[in-house]
């Protein structure tokens, strides 16, 4: 038998699948490729799945475990037989891959260990450089190397439960699109990003906090900002409407300020949220009845719409006076060439962040459908960008504005050179439209048989085979499919040297740390009293 030979194929082929029996002593492992060459024809495949048995021990009646005993003092070890079931992944032409065989492989043909320089050969990238993501799960001396071009084209998910290695592949990914001198935009849900640095000469990271300059918010950003729709609230939203289209209107005549001086109202004269504000202050003022054709004219009965929509925008410039900042740019405005720019949301509400995400996305493919047609706006692209926690903004359940902004360059990205990856460890939650659009994904472990079915549905190239492999991946051990690979393939992730705040806490290393540096008494109880 020579070393890299597993085995014979058994009898019940099929042009698809066949059963192999391994060679005594040989374990082959779920993952390994293998090489069937039957007529001249050289088929690549892969374990799916190994099951061992013991020949001594396969009577039906041998149903307590002291039978069992009896019999290994009889025969010292029992003849262990190991089966293997194989899938074919398609036809070797040299070490290229075409479609699978039309004929079944003949029964006794050779199962051989796919040679090293066939397995660098397909994982390598097809033109140029690539991002090298791993190493095949089983064999470690094979290389694997996404295509960015598809990535980018074909859109990405990343998913897995919590601290199975997410935030890893994600800055292995970030880190090789800045070494190729490429652009990526990352939402920083949790600051688990932000004041990262990589171990990349030539890779740029700023990480920012974001700031909205309110003379770019549409109508509908600020309804939804205030917290209304037209469906929800269609007095509020017309009220709303109208002073909106007032400030901008006195805005271009350079007269929206002296109304904001006339409220009493302390801001940017620029600013076009505190226009609206002033507008709707003084039409309250003037009990819905002044001559001044830039103010809300309303009867009595809609009184209180005008007051809560007072109300509404006095919390919403309190509340986010932080991130609403006059003439404060756009945050594309920051990327640039070899480029990442980490937007840090750790301290908004869930409401904030939604806008700032949506907006941005679509400011994004705006200019990038700008740049295309021949505008003279200037993005850098393609860039990637890059979407943390996408469950919360992306869901299944409701309506966001992300979800909104996702789907739009889920749809069109690829015409205009915009990418989007979601990273996420409740698949089911997201948004089932959106996520199938995601054709390229790398799973690493997912427990939930809610999730793997979920995953299943909208992933058009992973098999059920793959699937049963998800809950018991290992830490940094991932299920990769779609057209940024050759074939689907079970690899490990390298280790990141990025530093970032994601790592799990080391809990009792903490502790000792505290409990060393602690140098005062524990005044607790007499703080409390007996």
């Amino acid at each position: 038998m020579e070393s890299d030979s597993l085995g014979k194929v058994a009898p019940g082929t099929t042009p698809l699948s066949v059963q192999m029996v391994a060679y005594e002593g040989v374990i082959p492992r779920v993952g390994e490729y293998v090489i069937l060459e039957d007529g001249g024809i050289r088929v690549l495949g892969t374990i799916t799945d190994v099951i061992m048995g013991a020949s001594e021990l396969e009577r039906e009646d041998l149903l307590q475990a002291n039978y069992y005993d009896k019999i290994l003092k009889l025969i010292e070890r029992p003849s262990n037989w190991v089966k293997a079931s194989i899938k074919m992944i398609g036809v070797l032409d040299g070490k290229k891959i075409s479609g699978t065989p039309k004929v079944p492989i003949s029964p006794a043909t050779d199962v051989k260990r796919a040679p090293t320089d066939i397995l660098t050969e397909i994982f390598k990238p097809n033109e140029g450089d690539g991002i090298r993501i791993g190493k095949l799960m089983t064999r470690d001396d094979v290389d694997v190397y996404l295509d960015p071009d598809e990535i980018l084209s074909r859109h990405l998910a990343i998913l897995a439960v919590t601290g199975a290695g997410k935030s890893n592949t994600v800055a292995v990914i970030l880190e090789e699109i800045l070494r190729l001198g490429g652009v990526a935009l990352l939402f920083d849900i949790h600051s688990e990003y932000s004041n990262m640095s990589l171990d990349c000469d030539s890779c740029y990271i700023e990480t920012i906090q974001p700031e909205i300059d309110p003379l770019t918010l549409s109508l509908d950003e600020i309804a939804k900002l205030i917290g209304i729709s037209y469906e929800s609230a269609a007095k509020i939203y017309i009220f709303l409407k109208r002073a909106y289209f007032n400030a901008r209107k006195l805005l271009m005549r350079e007269e929206l300020y002296d109304y904001i001086k006339r409220a009493g109202i302390d801001s940017d004269p620029q600013d076009l949220l505190a226009g609206i504000h002033a507008i709707v202050k003084l039409s309250i003022d003037g009990e819905g009845e002044s001559d001044d054709e830039n103010l809300i004219k309303y009867s009595r009965k809609d009184r209180e719409s005008v007051l809560s929509l007072l109300a509404r925008l006095e919390h919403v410039r309190d509340r986010y006076s932080r991130v609403l900042v006059s003439q404060a740019g756009e945050i594309v405005d920051h990327l640039n060439y070899g480029k990442l720019v980490v937007v840090d949301l750790g301290q908004l509400d869930t409401e904030l962040t939604d806008i700032v995400v949506g907006k941005t996305l679509l400011t994004l493919l705006e200019r990038a459908k700008a740049r295309r047609m021949g505008s003279n706006v200037w993005i850098p692209i393609p860039v990637l960008s890059v979407i943390e926690e996408a469950h919360i903004l992306v869901p299944s359940t409701m309506d966001t504005y992300t979800n909104y902004a996702a789907s739009q360059i889920a749809r069109e990205g690829r015409k205009f050179g915009v990418g989007l990856c979601l990273v996420s460890q409740r698949p089911k939650g997201i948004n089932t439209d959106i996520l199938s659009q995601m054709v390229n994904k790398i799973i690493l472990r997912v427990i939930e048989p809610e999730d793997q079915a979920y995953i299943r549905r909208a992933t058009e190239f992973l098999s059920e085979d793959m699937v049963k492999y998800l809950p018991s991946l290992d830490i940094g051990e991932a299920v990769v499919v779609g057209p940024m690979i050759k074939i689907p393939a079970l690899i490990k992730v390298r280790l990141s040297k990025a530093k970032r705040r994601g790592e799990s806490l080391k809990a009792r290393e903490l502790w000792k740390m505290g409990t060393e540096k602690k140098d005062f008494e524990d005044d607790y109880y007499s703080a409390i009293g007996d």
